[in-house]
């Protein structure tokens, strides 16, 4: 039973080599620069689709399959994308930059409002478990409302005049964000609070994001050189424990930030908003065509809950591998100062560098404006709101 157990482990493990593969990624970003982790990206994407193609009898004659393809990835030399691919691919990221940043802040959001309308209809159904629910709301809003304050704080004594003026914009908007939710019929404080401390949120990241673009860090020799363009993924991870200290420590300035608090939990947020949108993507594509059959639409309906990314393995493989290569290439290029910024919308900050304060991102003000907006529509509506069904986790 032990070897049975020991056998079945390690078909685990083989299965989920390609996620720990997933982790060189800011490793090879940090050393050899974003061009490499995008090469590689494209590979691993290449490497999904493939072992997902391969039928399932071919899986139980050769039971390593997944081992011997993997082996085969990391032995390819990186170069081997075509750079067209990699131009293509590293645009796609561009464009969807703006989809996501807005993706991000909305969902969050519209996940708090939707617990806590589950909190307010416990609170009029069910008089036994009021008085929990209104406890779980008032401490959840004064935990937002004492973070929003030190944050806002510390914005106020080490911000730039432009991000200090930009902090009484958002107080602006959270006094009338307040004045909105007491006068609508189905305000509830909690979600007021999460918006004051998501805005706020999202203006301390900008500060914090605007220092480090003021102040980028050295880029690593091997940026510019190019020693290893044909070597494999194995060879360039031999180079790097082999490498002298001297060599790799600008390097290891650049790996030490992907552990920051700040960008895993910007990594998080990132992978949730893209799971969010794939998954309501494959079940609501067909859900709006009214002529369809009973029938037809069961059957559409199963395949694509088949097809989300919570159960189809290349869906969610996909989706880690594309945020994470966004996330680390983009961050990589902020934080060596070759662009404005991921949140900065490069291509804007780059365009109106002249006339427009370099602190004030564009991405993140484009998110402070799309929570306020969303929220206060939320309010407007509320005499009339019904949940669209792309913002339910259903």
């Amino acid at each position: 039973m032990c070897f049975g157990i020991g056998i079945g482990f390690c078909l685990a493990l083989i299965d989920n080599l390609p996620y720990i593969c997933l982790v060189t990624v800011p490793l090879l970003g940090s050393f050899y620069g974003a061009d490499t982790i995008y090469r590689l990206s494209i590979l691993l994407i290449v490497h999904s689709i493939v072992v997902e193609c391969i039928p399932q009898i071919l899986w139980r004659v050769v039971p390593l399959l997944n081992l011997l393809l993997l082996g085969i990835l990391v032995y390819l030399p990186v170069s081997i994308t075509p750079w067209p691919i990699v131009w293509v691919y590293t645009k796609i990221m561009w464009l969807t930059e703006p989809l996501l940043l807005v993706a991000e802040v909305i969902l969050l959001l519209n996940y708090v409002m939707r617990m806590s309308q589950v909190g307010a209809d416990e609170i009029e159904q069910n008089e036994d478990s009021a008085f929990k629910y209104k406890a779980a709301i008032l401490l959840f809003s004064s935990l937002c409302y004492a973070v929003t304050a030190s944050l806002a704080y510390d914005i106020y004594l080490n911000a730039t005049p432009s991000q200090v003026l930009c902090l009484f914009v958002i107080v602006f908007m959270m006094i009338a964000a307040h004045n909105m939710m007491l006068m609508a019929h189905e305000g509830i404080i909690s979600d007021c609070a999460f918006f004051c401390l998501l805005s706020t949120t999202i203006a301390y990241v900008m500060v914090v994001e605007a220092r480090q673009i003021s102040s980028p860090l050295a880029e690593p020799f091997l940026w510019t050189q190019s020693p290893l363009a044909k070597s494999s993924v194995i060879n360039i991870m031999h180079s790097i424990l082999h490498m002298t200290s001297s060599s790799a420590q600008r390097s290891v300035f650049f790996l030490k930030r992907f552990f920051t608090p700040l960008f895993l939990g910007l990594l998080a947020i990132r992978l949730y908003s893209i799971l969010f949108i794939v998954n309501k993507v494959t079940r609501n594509f067909f859900q709006d065509d009214n002529e369809c059959s009973d029938s037809f639409e069961e059957t559409v309906k199963e395949d694509f809950e088949d097809f989300s990314p919570w159960k189809s393995p290349l869906l969610l493989r996909l989706s880690i591998i594309f945020m994470l290569t966004q996330m680390s290439g983009q961050f990589l290029e902020e934080w060596s100062g070759q662009t404005s910024s991921v949140a900065g919308l490069s291509y804007l900050a780059s365009a109106s560098k002249n006339i427009w304060p370099g602190e004030i991102l564009f991405g993140r003000l484009f998110q402070i404006v799309s929570i306020s907006g969303f929220y206060m529509w939320r309010l407007y509506r509320a005499d009339d709101w019904t949940w669209n069904p792309w913002l339910t986790p259903q």
